[in-house]
């Protein structure tokens, strides 16, 4: 009998050992060509503790506030021909890099900004990156390759690497992109991460990114450059499964080293954002123009007072309002005094509440 209750307890003992036993990352971890895989964004003030970390470590994040979606596409179909070739695939990192009017230049936009990978058994990289300036598609290859994880990975991993990229020199374009910098990484933990998602088996890496962007203006009284550091920093879960962090936190860091978090998200599958008859409700609501220069109108569907709150994706609370909105046939709304940018709003009344999206664009 004795003998049986020990190995009982010992094989217990490696079973659990085994299955939250540090893993390694390699490149079949990583994103392919065609993969599409969604996200949720999560509210900032939800997350708890992020930078605790160590060996065989337990992290719960599964208090997560869910308060939008999105969804990454690797693709080899995109604006930039030159970059779909095999081997490479782009993802699509923003709309709008740049859209503000130059003192004695004129209008500078930078829009569809794309980044192009490869993923080789030794390396998950950024080959190049593609942009339209002021319309026009434009190729930035990396001279020097931005190296995002070396592999393997595996606890306790230091890397140091450089990276830099310009868009070429045309007539047609009096403006360059530059961007240069160095990236450092450290996988700083191994364990299990709980999220919304589920529960996994994880290592967690800190991956800062120094660089300097330039914008070199050319005139007929020579270049003129305008700089300026652009240091972003992420903490990353990583698992063997799913492709992308099960779970991220990015913002920027100043030049003291303190870091900002402007962005949380982790994997997950697709939900209602909110409470469940959310789509049910944005439907309901007629929210126009939208999108908006940041005055809008909501249809009156509300007998009694309502209070509407605004929220950026982030999750930040930046618009609180009380309204008695009787014998009104639309509730107006002033926010122009935001950032561009989507935003959701939550209104509630009688108990009840609704929820509406809206866009509000460069002024």
């Amino acid at each position: 009998m004795h003998f049986r209750n020990v190995a009982l307890k010992l094989f217990l003992y490696c079973w659990i050992y085994n299955g939250f036993s540090q893993i390694t990352i390699t490149n079949s971890s990583m994103p392919n060509v065609g993969d599409t895989i969604r996200y949720s964004i999560a509210a900032l003030s939800s997350v708890g503790n992020y930078t605790a970390t160590g060996a065989n470590y337990v992290w719960h994040f599964d208090t997560l506030r869910v308060i939008g979606q999105g969804r990454r596409d690797f693709t080899n179909n995109t604006p930039y021909p030159m970059f779909n070739q095999p081997g490479k695939f782009g993802e699509k990192i923003a709309d709008t890099l740049i859209n503000q009017t130059i003192p004695g230049f004129g209008a500078l936009t930078i829009t569809d900004f794309y980044q192009f990978y490869r993923n080789t058994p030794t390396v998950f990289d950024v080959e190049g990156a593609g942009l339209k300036i002021n319309s026009i598609p434009l190729p930035a290859f990396y001279i020097d390759k931005d190296e995002l994880y070396n592999f393997p990975l595996t606890y306790g991993k230091y890397d140091s690497t450089t990276f830099y990229f310009s868009t070429p020199i045309t007539t047609a374009i009096p403006f360059v992109y530059i961007k240069g910098g160095y990236r450092i990484t450290t996988v700083d933990g191994w364990g299990t991460i709980t999220t919304p998602y589920g529960t996994f088996n994880c290592l967690r890496l800190i991956t800062t990114q120094y660089s300097k962007d330039t914008i070199i203006f050319n005139s007929t009284f020579g270049s003129i450059p305008i700089g300026f550091n652009n240091y972003q920093r992420s903490y990353q879960w990583l698992t063997n499964t799913e492709k992308i962090p099960v779970l991220e936190i990015s913002g920027t860091v100043n030049g003291t080293g303190n870091f900002t978090p402007n962005l949380v998200r982790f994997r997950d599958n697709y939900r209602v954002v909110g409470i469940q008859e959310y789509e049910n409700n944005k439907r309901m609501l007629t929210v126009f123009p939208n999108p908006s220069n940041g005055l809008f109108k909501i249809e009156n569907v509300f007998n009694s007072d309502v209070k509407i709150v605004l929220f950026s994706i982030y999750g930040q609370n930046v618009l609180n309002i009380h309204e008695d909105p009787s014998f009104n046939d639309y509730i107006e709304i002033d926010a122009s005094h935001l950032p561009a940018g989507k935003y959701f709003g939550n209104i509630i009344s009688e108990g009840k509440s609704f929820w509406f999206e809206v866009q509000i664009f460069n002024r």
